[in-house]
Parts: C-alpha cells; sequence; structure tokens
C-alpha cells in the first residue's frame, strides 16, 4: 500500500491531477488507451497522484456485464498493463475487482468488487472496494457487486496519507470518509460515475463540501463524462478544501485534465492497525495557487447540453451517425430536431413532414421552417393513400366507421410505419418525439408517436420545452417563432380530460418526482377532482410507459429505471374518490376511467 512516488519535498500540499474521462461501457480497450493518455500527461505535469473516475476502465454502469467471468477477467488484464505502463505519478484506477471470501482455504471469489485500484512504478500497489453499494432510485449495484470490507484503508502517497473512497462512499454520513479521517487521512481522493439531473451538480458540490468540514479533510472528486443509455455524465468534477470551500470546479459535459497543489489537513497521529501506513510526512511546502475553473453553466444550459450529449452518444455508439424524426409543426418536434441537429451535425439530421387529409396547413409549413431555421434535411410526405387504405379495411373489419379518436390515433401508427420503413431503408435511428407529460398520463400513441429507437425529450416535460427552445433560439435562430407561438394540440388532453398543462406539469412533477400524495398536492393548491384524476391516469400508463424508447434523464426521478411500477396493478385508490366526485353510477362508462390496457388508449 506504500506508493512512494516523488522526490520533491511534501507535506503541506499534495500535487494531484484529475482527468473526467469519457464513460463508455465495455470498451476496455478503449478506456485503456484513454488513461495511458492521462498517466503520461499528469506523470508530465508532476503530478504526485492522478485520479480517475470510478469504473474508468470499464465503463459505469455494468449492470450483469458485471456478472460475466470472461469480462472481468479482460478488465483485470487491462489493469495490469497499466500498472506496467505506470510510472512515478501514482494512479487511482476505478475498476472491478474479484473479491476472495476470508477464509484462506476456500478459493472462489464471493462475487465481484467496484474497486479503486492504485498503480505506480510498474505495479499495483494496492486496491480498495466500495463499501456502500446505492440501491435506490436507478442504481442498483447491491444486484451486481459485492461490498468490500475495509473503509478505514489508507495509502502513503508521496508524503501525504491519503484516503480513497467511491462515488456512494461519500453519501452516508457516517461511512468511509469518517473511518479514512478517524485513521489519519489527510485527503480524501474519490471517484465517481455521477448522473446528471436538475440542481445533481450543486447538490455534489453542497455534499463534498460537507464531507471535508465534517471531517477538517480536503475532497478531490472526480466525475466521468457521456452518455450511457439514458444517463447523461456531466463531469463538474470538484476539489474542495478541508474548511468546504471550492478550490477548483472543472467544466461539464467534456473530457478536462486538470492538476493543482491540494493543501493537506494537518498530520495525524495513525492507527495501528491492517491497512494503514506508519509513515512520517515529509518536509513542508507551501501549495501553489489553483487554475481559474471554467464559467458554470446556468441550469437550461446544462439540460439542453444533457439532452445534445445523451442523444449523440447513444447515435454513435450504437452505430447510428444519422438520425429521421417526424416533423409535426409543433414544439416537441422542433425541440427534438434542434437536439439532434446539434448532437450529430444537421447534414445528419432528416426531418419528415407527413400531412393527412385534413391537416391544417400551418403544420406543414412550421415544419418547414423548422428545417429551413436548423439547415437539416425536409422532406414531405403525404399519407393520404396509406390513410384511405387504413380506413377502408379498418371499415370492414369492424362493419362501421372507426370514431374519431381511432382515426386519430390510426394517422399516428400510419406516420410511425413509415418512418420506421424509412428508417431502416436509409441506416438511420428513428428519433421519438414525445414528452414526459405525454408519457405520464397516456396521451401519446403507442406504436405510432411513441415509435422509435431513442426518444430525446421523454423525460421534459411540456412546459419545459418552451424556455428549452427560447435559450437554443439564443445561439442561432433556429424554431421559429410560429412554432414557440402555436398552441399545444388540445385533442387527447380534452378526450382524457386533462387540465392545461400549466396546471398537469406541476402535479405529476409533485406525484412522480417528489413522491408526493395526493393530499399533500390537494393542500399546495391544486383542484381535488383534477389531481385525483391526474394521478390515476399517470398509473394506469405504465403499460404505455414500458413500450417506450429509452431518452436522456434530465429529472430528479424518470420513468423507467427511477421509477419501477408494475403494469398489471390492482391497487387503484384514486378510481372510487374519483368516480364518487363526477357522479359516476358505472365507473366503466366514464372515459375519464380507464382500465390499465384499455383498447380506447391502445
Amino acid at each position: 500500500m506504500i506508493a512512494h512516488n516523488s522526490t520533491r519535498p511534501h507535506g503541506q500540499a499534495l500535487r494531484v491531477a484529475g482527468a473526467q474521462l469519457e464513460n463508455v461501457v465495455g470498451d476496455i480497450e478503449g478506456n485503456c488507451r484513454r488513461i495511458r493518455e492521462a498517466m503520461e500527461w499528469a506523470e508530465g505535469e508532476g503530478a504526485d497522484v492522478l485520479v480517475l473516475p470510478e469504473l474508468a476502465l470499464t465503463g459505469y454502469p455494468l449492470e450483469d456485464l458485471a456478472l460475466r467471468p470472461e469480462f472481468v477477467e479482460a478488465a483485470h488484464q487491462a489493469l495490469g498493463a497499466l500498472a506496467r505502463h505506470s510510472g512515478r505519478t501514482t494512479t487511482v484506477v476505478g475498476t472491478v475487482h474479484a473479491v476472495r471470501p476470508r477464509r484462506a482455504r476456500d478459493s472462489r471469489p464471493r462475487g465481484v468488487a467496484i474497486a479503486a485500484a492504485l498503480v505506480c512504478d510498474g505495479e499495483i500497489r494496492g486496491t480498495y472496494q466500495k463499501v456502500l453499494l446505492p440501491n435506490y432510485e436507478v442504481f442498483d449495484e447491491a444486484r451486481n457487486f459485492a461490498a468490500g470490507r475495509r473503509p478505514g484503508a489508507l495509502w502513503r502517497i508521496g508524503g501525504a496519507v491519503a484516503g480513497v473512497c467511491i462515488c456512494e462512499d461519500l453519501w452516508s454520513g457516517d461511512g468511509p470518509p469518517e473511518a479514512q479521517a478517524a485513521a489519519g487521512a489527510q485527503v480524501l481522493l474519490v471517484p465517481n460515475a455521477s448522473p446528471f439531473h436538475r440542481g445533481k451538480p450543486e447538490g455534489r458540490r453542497a455534499l463534498a463540501a460537507s464531507v471535508a468540514r465534517r471531517n477538517g479533510l480536503p475532497v478531490v472528486y472526480v466525475n466521468c463524462i457521456g452518455g450511457q443509455d439514458e444517463f447523461v455524465f456531466d463531469g463538474g468534477s470538484i476539489v474542495i478544501d478541508a474548511d468546504g470551500e471550492t478550490v477548483f470546479r472543472a467544466s461539464q459535459f467534456e473530457p478536462e485534465r486538470f492538476c493543482l497543489d491540494v493543501g493537506l489537513a494537518r498530520a495525524r497521529p495513525l492507527r495501528s492497525r491492517p491497512g494503514v501506513i506508519h509513515a512520517r510526512v515529509a518536509a513542508a511546502r507551501a501549495p501553489e495557487p489553483p487554475p481559474p475553473s471554467p464559467p458554470q453553466a446556468d441550469e437550461l444550459t446544462q439540460i439542453w447540453r444533457a439532452l445534445v450529449v445523451g442523444t449523440r452518444d447513444f447515435a454513435r455508439r450504437n452505430g447510428a451517425h444519422a438520425v429521421v424524426l417526424g416533423l409535426s409543426g409543433g414544439i416537441d418536434s422542433a425541440v427534438t430536431a434542434a437536439v439532434a441537429a446539434d448532437a450529430l451535425g444537421p447534414q445528419n439530421v432528416l426531418g419528415v413532414s407527413m400531412p393527412a387529409p385534413g391537416s391544417p396547413e400551418v403544420e406543414a409549413r412550421n415544419a418547414r421552417g423548422v428545417a429551413a431555421g436548423l439547415g437539416i434535411e425536409f422532406e414531405l410526405v403525404e399519407i393520404a393513400a396509406v390513410m384511405n387504405a387504413l380506413a377502408g379495411s379498418l371499415d370492414s373489419v369492424l362493419q362501421q366507421p372507426p370514431t374519431e379518436r381511432t382515426h386519430d390515433e390510426l394517422r399516428a401508427r400510419a406516420r410511425g410505419a413509415l418512418l420506421l420503413a424509412m428508417a431502416d431503408e436509409r441506416g438511420r435511428l428513428l428519433l421519438a418525439t414525445g414528452n414526459k407529460s405525454e408519457l405520464s398520463v397516456g396521451s401519446a400513441v403507442l406504436y405510432g408517436d411513441m415509435a422509435g429507437g431513442f426518444a430525446p425529450i421523454r423525460d421534459c416535460p411540456k412546459t419545459l420545452l418552451y424556455p428549452l427552445a427560447r435559450h437554443r433560439n439564443l445561439v442561432g435562430p433556429a424554431i421559429p417563432d410560429a412554432v414557440l407561438e402555436r398552441p399545444p394540440s388540445a385533442l387527447r388532453q380534452e378526450w382524457l380530460g386533462l387540465p392545461p398543462y400549466e396546471v398537469l406539469d406541476p402535479i405529476v412533477e409533485r406525484y412522480v418526482e417528489r413522491g408526493e400524495g395526493p393530499e399533500t398536492i390537494v393542500a399546495a393548491g391544486f383542484d381535488r377532482a383534477t389531481v385525483r384524476g391526474v394521478l390515476q391516469l399517470v398509473d394506469d400508463a405504465e403499460f404505455e410507459r414500458r413500450q417506450a424508447p429509452p431518452g436522456v434523464k434530465i429529472t430528479a426521478r424518470a420513468y423507467g429505471k427511477d421509477r419501477r411500477m408494475p403494469i398489471a396493478n390492482a391497487w387503484r385508490p384514486f378510481v372510487a374518490e374519483e368516480t364518487e366526485l363526477a357522479g359516476v353510477e358505472d365507473p366503466e362508462e366514464d372515459e375519464r376511467i380507464v382500465p390499465v390496457l384499455a383498447p380506447a388508449r391502445g
């Protein structure tokens, strides 16, 4: 565990390098190359230690990939190669590590741990295993990993006594940081893989500051960047001094390397226990001033960049370099097109307007305006012939004309089928354009406007799309005023008896993201019958949501891994009261009260 890596004087400061690398799951070879490049850079900077993100070697989250022995072995071999490549700078490499049982006679591993290996001078000098495994919200690490058993382990790096803890280890009020501080640590080195959502960057900073103040130790917190399925990792690595003040803050959503002197806590008596290094701190050296931190982005900029990075990385890492989407002339498809253009370049985005018989002319006009403003490809595809054929066939099957609602959903599904065919034939990824408001209450059409391989704005409430669009227009005119000024289509809103989005979105946010119950929401000033009706629709829409494509998470609680509700679910606490309030004798005859798999809702 001793990592002597510098002949310069030490004591008051540790020269720390950080590299917030791209998070690419499974790309051990590519990740290894990026790590080697960072190691060579840190060596050139004269750094005592280089801190990399959590699971920098394998990517995060690994999910069940961590259960594949051949994958774990490949990571082990790559770590050995990195160690042989190491020089005098100690590198903290995030990886997986097979956990052996305590009894020596049993050689079988008891699982795999998330680990941080310390390598220098051509060797692996020590390994710390993550102790606290998050098993809430989007995290289920306890399913795939074994917990480490040595929260108080310390390492001598140059003249400093350092504690290493990993991501969740920092989030407990009495966890590894406290154990390491009590054991004599002078600095905490913390690899992380912390996904973005609104408000998360400031939450991380506040957390790290609290840990630093509580333990009297500086904290070096290094995060990764990039999109992985629905997650986006935004970087924003931070260095906090022992008083809880921010010393340095890295950029968001892009790779960055930084190197600075971190002032150490005073030397403390070291506990006499296994794994603690008894070594005297060398001569003191005053730290140099830290480099300037880049400007921090406002919230709308953070959200926009998250959408762009998430869409870019999902497409490219799944082999798609071009996309197609339907352009309706409304705000949803316009924002989706703008995100795609920023993510992949306008030359790689095709927008398709698909007017049906009776469609307002403004829809195609607005769609053409969006395409022109963004500089993307544009095609107009009339679907009258398709609709006539489908409607005629449906008439003969039903032996009567379909209802207006069925006819509207048929139009959406016809568009979805044509767009999927275009995407397949042209080798493009189809983007769905639905938003969180629609996904919440089931107002999107399953197999219609929900069709696609990725849904960039699926976690964006409708009311957020307008300020996002105006914010994007500050960069350059992209989304025409005609789109921003056009009111949302109210047809499906009326069928479901929904309130305006200005009322719907706050109710959904309180119920889904904050976990508030109906009584709490009503007490906040919302109409009781409206609240009950919306909450029931949210519960009933789980069937549709399970079949929706993945999309970028930007809120504290998105659908999918964040909220896992059963589809077949007899718990319907809102039906009885809503029926009573509406004066309905038979719930089955009330269109606002819909069973889970109601044919009318697809």
